[in-house]
């Protein structure tokens, strides 16, 4: 088979030989370009993207590590101190937006419509402060004109000894 298409392509004029010679020769080139070189390209083009994206997560990621640690490093609290801390951050941030009832290491916060921020802060507080950490929360969204309110039951528990 092979001997019967070179002879064939001997056959063939001078002119027809070498279009077929540059039509194999462009072929070969354009695989060699969509198969190697072009995704070589891009990924040399997005590299500098990416890099910044993964310098960026490793920074947060030492963050998150930096903030561990400090936990860690923290004086452990009893669930009666915990749980006063926590009254007064739900008093100070929440205001009267929030009822706290305590249960034996546990906190139930209910909440009546109360800004974003403003709940954000007191999760972080809690979590700061009286080393409480939420473990429920059944939280409803509502808008209004110029913000976004929740209200529902969050449910907080506290560190144990």
């Amino acid at each position: 088979m092979k001997s019967e298409w070179r002879s064939r392509f001997k056959a063939l004029p001078d002119k027809d030989r070498q279009r077929l010679k540059y039509l194999a020769l462009g072929l070969f080139l354009s695989l060699l370009w969509f198969w190697n070189m072009a995704p070589a390209l891009k990924t040399y083009r997005e590299a500098p993207l990416q890099l910044a994206q993964l310098e960026l997560q490793s920074q947060n990621l030492k963050s998150l590590q930096t903030q561990a640690l400090a936990l860690q490093k923290a004086p452990r609290m009893n669930a009666q101190n915990a749980s006063a801390v926590l009254q007064q951050t739900a008093t100070e941030i929440l205001g009267s937006s929030a009822k706290l009832t305590l249960e034996a290491g546990r906190a139930t916060v209910n909440l009546t419509p109360t800004s974003a921020d403003a709940l954000a802060q007191f999760l972080a507080t809690a979590r700061i402060k009286a080393y409480a950490l939420p473990v429920e929360a059944k939280l409803q969204k509502t808008k209004t004109a110029d913000q976004e309110l929740w209200r529902g039951t969050l449910i907080l528990s506290f560190p144990t000894q």
